[in-house]
């Protein structure tokens, strides 16, 4: 059985009025325990939903983030943490980056050191973040 890291992005896209037709298959055909996201995804999505204005919309993403249905919940027993052994992936995976001449993001890299760190595949269509590491982008035939 493979295991999967979410990314952000993966995670918030089915609440899209839209979402992608092709990444709600790719879901669907995995079962819930392959499925994996980290402490920074829970914690930039925490902070995306804060940076909304109050209202309707806000409202209604943060029942959905405190709910059952919400990733707390849902990858109960399941969230990765930046841990030593992510530390020192994530050091190498930023030293590389520095020595190639394209510096990675931070935040970015944490997320990809908890999925290496923890024997996952990275899914994300963020494929410019994260190139030259190992990813699966469910979303490129998407709609």
């Amino acid at each position: 059985m493979s295991r999967y890291l979410l990314d952000t992005n993966i995670i918030s896209n089915p609440l899209k009025p839209r979402p992608s037709d092709s990444l709600i298959a790719w879901l669907d055909d995995r079962a819930d325990e392959e499925l994996f996201t980290c402490s920074m995804n829970l914690g930039e999505i925490w902070s995306g939903i804060l940076e909304l204005p109050v209202g309707k919309k806000r409202r209604e993403i943060e029942t959905w983030f405190t709910g059952p249905r919400g990733p707390q919940a849902f990858f109960r027993g399941r969230m990765l943490a930046f841990d030593e052994s992510a530390a020192l992936v994530w050091g190498r995976l930023m030293s590389d980056g520095v020595q190639a001449g394209r510096p990675r993001s931070p935040a970015d890299m944490i997320i990809a050191a908890v999925a290496e760190a923890n024997d996952c595949i990275l899914v994300t269509d963020n494929e410019k973040h994260f190139a030259g590491l190992k990813f699966i982008n469910p979303m490129r035939a998407a709609n």
